[in-house]
């Protein structure tokens, strides 16, 4: 609102001597105006609000008036405000509903995940036009426990809409991973299976352990070997780094019995023999100790 103050330029309690001075200064600008229909329509103003209020009379009723209108105003800006808020509260509830939503199923459900797009993006809307409309009333028709639940539902919505964010990045970095490990385990899967089956047929030769046999069983030592060294350098999915550490120690621990097998000759003592028999089958027990755990969290055999 433009009151005959705000005209004049001058403060509401100003003086009579303040109210001429700034009239008179004003229609010297004029003056130097070129002269149209809006240099006359706002000359028209200024004589209006000139002898108003250098008349004590009609500058009381003019205050009391202008009160009046100021009060319908700041009431009409309170309800258009809570209008504005009630508009923008509905959009923000609907937005960090649909962003809550969203994270808890990336929280609670693993694996099964639900956008709720229609509520954010709706909410959205909603919420930004609210706020637009909210912040084009006057100041200090806002109220701040509104701009505080506002803020409220904007950081709720906004940090749940991060977590989500956080958890697309986590799990595409656990997929790549995934793939990684499922990779190492396709190219050394046949030098284990090649390994096995050597051990198996030497174990499987009848007669005195000869020459072959330690030959063999030097290839067998060099394949897991090389397998305990891939499975050792490569990097696991988080939930797996037990079993990754655990089979890289077993693989060495075959790697090192293997090697000690191919030491041995027709001339050692039975006794060795059965030590290494005792290793090899705690080897394997331990093998199948960490195939069952693994099985068990999977729900799928190694």
């Amino acid at each position: 609102m433009n009151s005959y103050y705000e005209l004049l330029g001058v403060p509401p309690n100003a003086t009579e001597l303040e109210i001429r001075s700034a009239y008179g200064r004003d229609v010297l600008r004029l003056q130097e105006s070129a002269s149209d229909s809006k240099v006359a329509h706002f000359r028209a103003a200024l004589d209006a609000a000139f002898a108003t209020l250098v008349d004590p009379t009609k500058r009381a009723t003019y205050d009391a008036e202008l009160a009046t209108a100021l009060g319908d105003h700041a009431e009409a800006s309170t309800g258009d405000a809570d209008d504005a808020f009630r508009d923008a509260l509905r959009g923000g509830l609907w937005f960090a509903g649909g962003c809550i939503v969203t994270a808890g199923t990336y929280a609670f459900l693993q694996g099964t995940y639900f956008l709720a797009w229609g509520p954010v993006l709706f909410g959205g809307f909603q919420l930004v036009r609210g706020l637009l409309r909210y912040f084009s009333v006057p100041s200090g028709a806002r109220r701040a426990t509104h701009l505080a639940i506002l803020a409220g539902l904007i950081v709720l919505g906004i940090g749940s809409a991060g977590f989500v964010g956080v958890s697309e990045a986590l799990a595409a970095q656990q997929q790549a991973e995934s793939t990684k490990w499922n990779a190492l385990i396709d190219a050394t899967s046949l030098d284990v299976l090649q390994a096995s089956e050597i051990v198996g047929g030497v174990a499987k030769r009848p007669g005195p352990w000869d020459a072959n046999d330690s030959t063999d069983m030097a290839k067998a030592s060099g394949l897991y070997a090389h397998v305990a060294d891939s499975v050792a350098a490569a990097t696991a999915p988080a939930r797996l780094e037990w079993y990754r550490a655990g089979m890289a120690k077993n693989f060495r621990d075959a790697a090192a019995i293997t090697h000690e097998y191919s030491l041995l000759s027709a001339t050692s003592p039975a006794t060795v023999f059965e030590g290494l028999d005792k290793r090899w089958k705690a080897r394997l027990d331990e093998a199948n100790q960490l195939s069952d755990r693994f099985e068990a969290q999977e729900g799928k055999a190694p």
